[in-house]
């Protein structure tokens, strides 16, 4: 039986060509150049890449420089984080590489990846029987190692025995019935070799059991039903051997019809051929039948039409070239070749047993990890790579969309100082005028008529001219005076007055950013100065407190100082706390006295801010 058998169910992407396999490792090898130069270059799209070459590499199957050549296939395939069908074509070629290469470590490490990535693609179903499982079954068969086969099988073999019951109960798909089939088989084939007939025999009849139960539900397994022919003629064949040649023969028959049937996928015709063929010299070289063994390895050699049915092993067509010699009565010959074929096999078994002894496994497990780990590297890299580019873009964005707003900032300001200085040149200019000719026409009236109707008009034209004229000077300001500054400028006082008198002070504030109008500010300014003055020079004090804050919609100044207060006679209101009282009331405020005579007094004054 022949190595690629199961690899090429696995690779069941490919369309193998009839005349590719009549071609060159050389010339396959300068396609390849080809494709690689145009890649690099970037005349050949990565999908086209990977496409190309999976057409070319399974003819290069048995080259040692495969792997070099999928560097740049397993760059582009793992450079995509998802799943991907790709990942595990790469597998797969390197799984067929190793085992045709005679590194069974290796071969049954990527088969294993291989198996896990089509399954992470939704190539294979997840569950059940492994495909991986499968090829390493093939591997130790190609290469005569029964002995880990059937260890192996020991492992699968309770999963087997419950196919039937599965298929029974509609739970075994199409998939997983032929790789069942296909591990009946090889074992079945191995226990042959090893003339174990009644494992041989429980096999064969574990696979009639599943065909049965398949046969009962030909809707589902239609699909399948020639190579399900095939597996079921090929076991028969090996089962008859040596038991009845006739049958044997004939079910052999079926086996390579079902193969060259239409219905048998194309792609697969060809590996499955080739290995009944080899089947077929073994069978007739047993019962001394050199026509027959003539007729099939003349199929085997690769000549002509047959060129897709040649084999790639040299020690099975060298050791039947030496049963046919010497069939004929050339012991020389066959002496020679023969002493040649064993010389081959004993290559190719030293190459196996030094894979066992240098775990290729663990190799090939290491390289692929060490592997990964620069991919991820490299993806770490180019991430970071971005990222620093990202965060540079949004520097300028930030930079940028901040020098703009200043800009657009600036403008507004300057439009508004623009207006501001407009309306209060009108204030000053149109409004000013008429408030100065109608305070005079209503003193004129008020010395010819003297009446308190004309007193009290006039003082309202004045507090209009004095509202006119802070308005005016809040628009030409540009800047609004705050309860910080009030109390930085009573603060410069007190301390100027510490230093001459000795009389110390508190100062507290609140809320020292809420802004004034000017003519809060101003008149602030004055009831503040009046106050001090007041203790300065009434009150003979040792401190003087002051607290303004802003609570809620109002300004509140509290005053205070620890003299001797105000003497509680007819009339204890002088009038500086009169102008005080007057002021307050302009700025639509709330006056409070305390007296505590002979302990000082305090003062409350609250104004409604802007």
């Amino acid at each position: 039986m022949r190595l690629s058998n199961p690899l090429t169910y696995c690779l069941f992407f490919l369309l193998i060509a009839g005349t590719a396999r009549a071609q060159s490792a050389d010339s396959l090898k300068g396609r390849l150049a080809t494709l690689s130069g145009q890649w690099r270059t970037h005349h050949l799209k990565d999908t086209d890449y990977l496409r190309s070459m999976d057409s070319l590499v399974p003819f290069l199957e048995q080259e040692n420089s495969l792997p070099q050549w999928l560097a740049a296939y397993r760059d582009i395939a793992f450079a995509n984080p998802k799943p991907s069908r790709y990942k595990a074509y790469y597998y797969t070629f390197m799984a067929l590489n190793a085992a045709n290469t005679k590194k069974l470590g290796s071969a049954i490490y990527y088969s294993e990846k291989n198996n896990n990535e089509r399954i992470s693609a939704g190539l294979f179903e997840k569950g059940g029987l492994s495909h991986s499982d499968m090829f390493a079954l093939f591997v130790y068969f190609g290469n005569r190692d029964y002995n880990r086969l059937i260890q192996k099988y020991g492992t699968i073999l309770p999963t087997l025995r419950t196919i039937t019951a599965g298929v029974t109960a509609g739970k075994i798909s199409k998939e997983q019935a032929f790789v069942a089939l296909s591990i009946l088989q090889v074992a079945e084939f191995t226990y042959y070799k090893k003339n174990d007939i009644a494992r041989m025999d429980e096999a064969a009849q574990i696979a009639r059991d599943i065909e049965d139960k398949m046969r009962g539900q030909p809707g589902r397994f239609s699909a399948y039903r020639k190579p399900f022919d095939y597996l079921e003629h090929s076991m028969g064949f090996k089962e008859q051997s040596g038991r009845n040649p006739a049958e044997a023969a004939r079910l052999l028959d079926l086996a390579i019809a079902d193969v060259r049937d239409t219905a048998f996928p194309e792609h697969m015709r060809a590996d499955y051929s080739t290995g009944l063929f080899e089947e077929a010299v073994d069978f007739y070289s047993g019962l001394h039948k050199p026509d027959s063994v003539r007729r099939y390895l003349t199929l085997l050699g690769g000549i002509g039409v047959n060129a897709r049915e040649s084999t790639t092993d040299r020690v099975f067509i060298a050791a039947n070239d030496a049963f046919l010699l010497g069939d004929e009565g050339h012991y020389t010959e066959a002496y020679r070749q023969l002493r040649n074929a064993f010389e081959m096999r004993d290559s190719a078994f030293y190459a196996v047993s030094a894979d066992k002894e240098n775990n290729l496994y663990a190799l090939a497990e290491a390289d692929n990890a060490h592997a990964e780990m620069l991919r991820s590297e490299e993806k770490k890299r180019r991430a970071e790579q971005a990222n620093l580019y990202l965060y540079f873009v949004i520097s300028l964005l930030v930079l940028a969309g901040g020098a703009l707003f200043l800009v657009n900032r600036e403008r507004q300001r300057q439009r508004l100082l623009n207006l501001q200085v407009s309306l209060a040149r009108n204030f000053h200019d149109d409004i000013g005028p008429m408030l100065i000719y109608a305070n005079a026409l209503a003193k004129k009236a008020l010395d010819e008529h003297p009446a308190e109707s004309l007193t009290e008009l006039k003082t309202h034209i004045g507090r209009i001219m004095n509202e006119v004229r802070a308005i005016s000077h809040d628009l030409k300001s540009n800047h609004l005076g705050t309860i910080g500054d009030l109390a930085g400028e009573n603060a410069t006082l007190l301390e100027k007055i510490k230093e001459t008198t000795g009389t110390g002070y508190t100062l507290r504030t609140e809320n020292p950013h809420q802004p004034l109008s000017h003519i809060q500010y101003t008149d602030l300014v004055k009831i503040t100065r009046e106050l001090i003055g007041n203790s300065i020079k009434h009150a003979a004090c040792k401190k003087i407190h002051l607290e303004i804050k802003a609570l809620g919609p109002d300004l509140v100044l509290q005053y205070s100082d620890d003299g001797k207060g105000m003497e509680p006679t007819g009339n204890p209101v002088g009038i500086g706390l009169q102008n005080i009282r007057e002021r307050v009331a302009g700025l639509r405020g709330i006056f409070l006295l305390n007296n505590s005579w002979p302990r000082g007094y305090s003062i409350q004054i609250s104004i409604p801010l802007i």
